[in-house]
C-alpha cells in the first residue's frame, strides 16, 4: 500500500521534473546566446540534483570537489551515481554509448554535455579522449566511472587507465571519489538483465536511500603514468569504502541490530 502510494507520488513529481528538463534542453539548443550554452554544466547539475530529491535520495558528503579543472575517478553502482554527484559538482560525464539510447534521458544527457563512448572501438576512444582533453583545458570538470561498468558490490573492480590520458594531456590532476549506498548496494544497483525503466520503477517504490560521497585529495598527473594513477585512485576509493562499511557493521553490532534494522536507521 505505502510502496504503491510512494511510487505514484514520485512518478508524478518525476514526470514534471523531466518535462522541465526538456524545456531547459530546448532552451539551450534553440536560443542563440553563447552565455546560455556556457551555463550548460551548471544548468545540468541543478536539474540532476533536483531529480535526486524526487527519488528520495539524501546525500551526505565528505570533502569537496577540486576547485579547478579536474578528472574525477569514481566507483560505479547505479545510474543514480550521476545524480548524487551532481548535488556537489557541475562536472560533465563519460558514459557508455547505450545510455544515449535510453528513453528521453539519453537525449537530455547528450544535451547536458555527456560524452558517450562505444566499448571496444579504438577510433571512438581516440575521439572521446580528444573531447575530454579539450574540455579539461577549457576549465571544465569531468567525471569517469573508472571501472568501466556498474556493479552491485561495495568494493569496486580495478580502475581502468585509458581515459586518464585526457587528464595527462590537459595537465590537470585526477581526484578519487567514493560513492557508498550502505553495505547492501545491490538493492539499488543497475546490473544484469534489468532495463533502465525496470530499475527506475523499482527505485520509485523503494524506501529512502542515503548516499555517502567522499571526495579525496587530488593526484598530480605530471608523471604521465596512467596505470599508476588508476591504481592509486582505486586504492584510495577502496580504502574509503572499506572504512565506511566497517563503521556501519561496528555500529550495527554495538546497537544489537540486524542488517535490515541498520539499513532502516541509515535511511
Amino acid at each position: 500500500m505505502y510502496r504503491e502510494l510512494r511510487r505514484l507520488l514520485r512518478a508524478s513529481l518525476l514526470t514534471v521534473h523531466v518535462l522541465l528538463g526538456v524545456s531547459l534542453a530546448l532552451g539551450v539548443l534553440l536560443l542563440p546566446f553563447g552565455a546560455m550554452r556556457r551555463r550548460v554544466p551548471a544548468i545540468s547539475a541543478w536539474w540532476l540534483s533536483r531529480g535526486i530529491a524526487v527519488l528520495g535520495v539524501r546525500v551526505l558528503v565528505r570533502g569537496r570537489p577540486h576547485h579547478a579543472p579536474v578528472l574525477m575517478l569514481a566507483n560505479h553502482i547505479s545510474w543514480l551515481d550521476i545524480l548524487v554527484l551532481a548535488t556537489q559538482s557541475d562536472s560533465g560525464y563519460v558514459a557508455k554509448a547505450e545510455v544515449a539510447e535510453w528513453p528521453l534521458l539519453g537525449w537530455l544527457a547528450r544535451v547536458g554535455g555527456t560524452e558517450f563512448i562505444r566499448r571496444g572501438s579504438h577510433p571512438d576512444l581516440a575521439r572521446v579522449l580528444g573531447q575530454m582533453a579539450w574540455r579539461l583545458k577549457a576549465g571544465q570538470r569531468i567525471t569517469v566511472f573508472a571501472e568501466g561498468t556498474s556493479g552491485g558490490k561495495v568494493l569496486p573492480g580495478r580502475f581502468r587507465p585509458r581515459l586518464i590520458k585526457a587528464a595527462v594531456t590537459a595537465k590537470v590532476p585526477v581526484q578519487p571519489v567514493a560513492i557508498y549506498y550502505g553495505s547492501h548496494p545491490e538493492r539499488i544497483a543497475f546490473v544484469g538483465e534489468d532495463s533502465f525503466i525496470q530499475n527506475l520503477w523499482a527505485l520509485m517504490g523503494a524506501e529512502p536511500v542515503l548516499a555517502e560521497v567522499t571526495f579525496m585529495p587530488v593526484l598530480g598527473t605530471v608523471s604521465g603514468d596512467c596505470r599508476l594513477l588508476a591504481d592509486e585512485s582505486w586504492r584510495a576509493v577502496t580504502h574509503a569504502l572499506t572504512r565506511l562499511e566497517l563503521f556501519e557493521r561496528e555500529s550495527r553490532q554495538a546497537q544489537g541490530l540486524t542488517a535490515g534494522d541498520a539499513e532502516l536507521i541509515r535511511i
